[in-house]
């Protein structure tokens, strides 16, 4: 019955229903503007019958009469997409939607038959083919984002190809939108930059503001401000004079980019903690502290909170203040209301809130400080009550609340069931590099831990870990080496932080965390003999370069590892279909140039040429379907290997990715890892698999065979003795 379908508005209080619009077609993509005055929605009404074309439609939720907003006919040779999403702007003034272009034809499923199919890779394309690929379905299906202005009834196309995203104003009358489209090739090796354009929200005209910046722009929160970030800078435009300012040029001896920032690429902002009512400020982050400046440079920046974080060396940053918790119709950060911060020790790792005040000179009030971890603060709308998780890592995270945040009591225990169980402690231990770098990282030890035995100890790597300190890990199997379940098994677990050196990532590894083995071998509780080191992709290329400089490790599980940078330089991440020179160039290899500007830094730093002086034994997981190293690395590393007459198993999970999603290879890893370093580092029986192997023709043939008493199974801790 074709009279049943339509958009209907509702009397909540009557139950009563009135259509909006009816006839014979799908209703779609509803949507109400925040006021409760009017609807839109996509329909095929009036096409029904053909091509099924939809058009947009608004209606007043007072009168109830649809109007036709955007029909197909006034798009010429675009669509309204039926998938993109319809929504009213803030100010409900003006409807987003998408526009796409018509679907392209399919072939006939034989028309290929007996001809040649191919891919085409071209120097001067955007995107690498493996890339076109797995962006194909989001290609046949994009949608550009569109507006229609719902007094002047006219809408304009927002984003373009080569605009892809626009973030538009409250009011709908600007759009700014930040596009990387003309450096896709540049991306490759690392040297992209971002273009920052302006729309006209009315008309769909584009301008270019600023050309190839380091960072991003963002729209202020009234829409009088563009302001950006670009190579340690941040930059403010206003829309009302064309006129742009360099924000921090007034603020010197402070970086405004991350001085933390260890790779050889321009470093990042810190950020922006948000504008005030009526865009009069933004509030800009360093290292430490937050700055409020005048986003027309008229008036003199000031340091809201009065040098309390650098002193301290405490990182604040905005926990609540921005639009109004008890009102949703304000918008911006009131200036007479007072700001919570939320604030963490670099050195000490404890955390806290503390209240500011704009305005008021004067240093923050702190509120609460503890060596704990506080999850995101929520305050209720309509009391002076707060909610939030507190935790440690001997403490699950449990909900907490209060009238103070100084006196907050605990509403939940989720994880009782833990105190059955030999759990485990946690240690902030520091140490020198052999640089003289001083160095911090994460020691674990069983509950019951008893400083005259000797214990064995497993070291898990991967860049910095040491801001871990106080959080909680619940016991579950994986491909990495989980502290909770390593420790409540009678292990120790060292967690290092890395100082890099830009050029020579696998020695940074070795300088830093073998002073910090050392350090720990001094205190006369760890067994030398049985040291084990686990990395999984980057920790595991710097575990597999170190077991070739040094022996102090009796065993390394080291997953997706790296082994040959000259190879793995032109290879693709296959999740993404990216080459993978710019990881190498200015990414997390650290490299700091091309494979022909540096060969020797790659072949230094690539374990392949120091495999013959391995004396660890090796356990390698590399997968077939790896998304994010080339998979040939890992049989490069075997190959090497056993060439050289070394202890070295390679498992593969097979049809599965870098880490593995399948809940069984998990489990099955975490297992098989454990029985590795037991035999290695405990002393313990091999297992089946390492003494005889897994011949082919009895593949699959050990998952069926009694398994180990559950004491010992992946995820599963050791009863409580103490």
């Amino acid at each position: 019955d074709s009279t049943r379908d339509g958009a209907f508005i509702m009397n909540l209080a009557t139950r009563a229903s009135r259509p909006v619009l009816s006839g014979r077609g799908d209703y779609t993509q509803i949507a109400v503007d925040r006021a409760g005055t009017q609807v839109a929605f996509l329909s095929n009404r009036d096409d029904f019958a053909g091509d099924k074309r939809y058009t947009l439609y608004q209606a007043s939720v007072r009168d109830g009469a649809a109007r036709a907003a955007v029909a197909p006919s006034a798009l010429s040779e675009m669509l309204v997409a039926q998938a993109a999403n319809v929504s009213f702007t803030r100010n409900g003034n003006a409807v987003l939607f998408g526009m796409a272009r018509p679907p392209v034809d399919t072939l006939v499923a034989d028309s290929l038959r007996d001809r040649s199919v191919f891919d085409l890779w071209h120097y001067q394309d955007a995107q690498l083919q493996p890339a076109q690929q797995l962006q194909a379905a989001r290609d046949r299906n994009r949608s550009f984002q569109a507006i229609y202005h719902v007094s002047a009834r006219r809408f304009a196309r927002l984003a373009t190809d080569s605009i892809p995203t626009v973030s538009v104003s409250d009011d709908g009358r600007v759009a700014v939108a930040n596009s990387r489209y003309r450096y896709a090739v540049e991306a490759m090796w690392g040297d992209a930059g971002t273009d920052v354009y302006l729309i006209d929200g009315m008309t769909g005209s584009i301008r270019l503001l600023k050309e190839k910046i380091t960072g991003n722009a963002q729209l202020s929160t009234d829409a009088k401000y563009v302001v950006y970030y670009d190579d340690g800078k941040y930059y403010s435009h206003s829309l009302a004079n064309g006129r742009t300012v360099d924000l921090t040029e007034r603020i010197p001896g402070i970086s405004f980019a991350r001085e933390t920032h260890n790779r050889p690429s321009t470093a990042p902002g810190w950020g922006i903690a948000g504008w005030t009512r009526g865009d009069r400020s933004l509030l800009l982050y360093d290292r430490y502290d937050i700055w409020e400046v005048d986003p027309a440079g008229a008036r003199a920046p000031v340091m809201v909170t009065d040098s309390m974080g650098r002193k301290t060396g405490v990182s604040l940053r905005l926990a609540m203040g921005g639009d109004d918790e008890d009102d949703a119709d304000q918008r911006g950060i009131d200036p007479a209301r007072p700001l919570l911060l939320r604030g963490v020790n670099e050195e000490t790792r404890s955390q806290g809130f503390v209240r500011e005040h704009l305005g008021v000179t004067k240093a923050p009030e702190p509120l609460v400080v503890a060596d704990a971890a506080f999850g995101n603060l929520i305050k209720a709308a309509d009391a002076e009550r707060y909610l939030v998780t507190r935790g440690t890592f001997e403490q699950f995270p449990d909900l907490h609340t209060g009238t103070s945040l100084a006196s907050l009591t605990r509403i939940s225990d989720v994880n009782p069931q833990q105190k059955d169980y030999n759990w485990g402690t946690v240690e902030l231990v520091r140490w020198t590099s052999s640089d003289g770098v001083p160095l911090k990282g994460l020691l674990y030890k069983p509950e019951n831990f008893d400083s005259t035995r000797k214990y064995p100890m497993v070291v898990y790597h991967y860049e910095q870990l040491s801001q871990n300190l106080h959080n909680y890990v619940a016991p579950f199997g994986r491909n990495v080496i989980v502290a909770s379940h390593y420790a409540s098994n009678g292990y120790l677990v060292f967690m290092p932080d890395i100082h890099y050196e830009e050029g020579y990532p696998g020695p940074s590894a070795l300088k830093s965390i073998v002073p910090g083995v050392t350090m720990l071998l001094g205190r006369g509780y760890v067994d030398p003999k049985g040291i084990g080191i686990q990395g999984q992709s980057w920790g595991g290329y710097q575990g597999l370069y170190m077991i070739t400089q040094t022996q102090i490790f009796s065993a390394a599980m080291l997953g997706a590892p790296v082994v040959n940078m000259t190879s793995a330089y032109g290879g693709i991440r296959w999740g993404s279909g990216l080459a993978r020179p710019f990881m190498y160039e200015t990414g997390q290899s650290r490299i700091g140039g091309s494979l022909w500007e540096k060969p020797m830094r790659y072949i230094e730093n690539s374990p392949l040429f120091w495999l013959d002086r391995v004396q660890t034994p090796v356990f390698m997981m590399h997968n077939d379907m790896d998304d994010a190293v080339p998979w040939y690395q890992g049989i490069e590393a075997f190959v090497a290997l056993r060439r050289l007459g070394k202890e070295v198993y390679l498992i593969n999970y097979n049809n599965d990715v870098h880490n593995p999603q399948s809940r069984a290879n998990q489990k099955d890893m975490a297992m098989r890892m454990e029985q590795f370093f037991d035999h290695h580092l405990r002393g313990k029986p091999a297992p089946e698999w390492m003494r005889k192997g897994v011949p082919y023709l009895a593949k699959g043939r050990d998952q069926v065979a009694p398994r180990a008493p559950a004491a010992v199974q992946a995820g599963q801790g050791v009863p409580n003795r103490n």
